[in-house]
């Protein structure tokens, strides 16, 4: 069987440090065809529902998947989860955490809240470049859903399922 290709790859993390590692090895590994960065819950709300900045289609494309962090300011990445997955045009978008915390509590919380995967963050470059080329052969198991609905044309509060 064939793999689908990820074709947007949307990462949602305001340590500027971490979107640089993740570019720089996206350079070497590059998961789909393009990576996008949001900074924070309201900027990843803003994307998804193509508010304010986000409006035009060619800036905000509809992503395959969501990389989430979950320790950031204004909203934290399990109220913005929590977001995502109560809005049916949203809650088929495959999300994957990506975070530093070990801590169960936030494993067993995003699971209950239907995040698809729980990444912890690598700690060298070398490993941001084994975890992406790991999500890129192995996507379907580490989202256990294949992507429906990847790119094209959507709007506002249209089901993407």
């Amino acid at each position: 069987m064939v793999t689908p290709p990820i074709h947007t790859v949307l990462l949602v993390d305001d340590n500027c440090d971490d979107c640089e590692i993740v570019k720089e090895a996206w350079g070497e590994v590059p998961v789909g065809q393009e990576l996008r960065l949001v900074h924070d819950g309201h900027e990843l709300l803003d994307y998804l529902y193509r508010r304010g900045p986000f409006s035009d289609r060619a800036c905000s494309p509809r992503p395959s998947v969501i990389l989430l962090d979950l320790n950031m300011p204004h909203m934290t990445g399990g109220e913005v989860l929590t977001e995502i997955k109560k809005d049916p045009s949203l809650a088929c978008i495959p999300v994957v955490v990506l975070t530093t915390s070990k801590a169960p509590k936030d494993i067993c919380q995003t699971a209950g809240l239907g995040v698809n995967g729980y990444i912890h963050k690598p700690n060298s470059y070398k490993g941001y470049l084994q975890m992406l080329d790991n999500l890129r052969k192995n996507w379907r198991e580490i989202l256990e859903q294949p992507l429906s609905g990847s790119g094209g044309d959507w709007s506002g509060h249209v089901a993407w399922c």
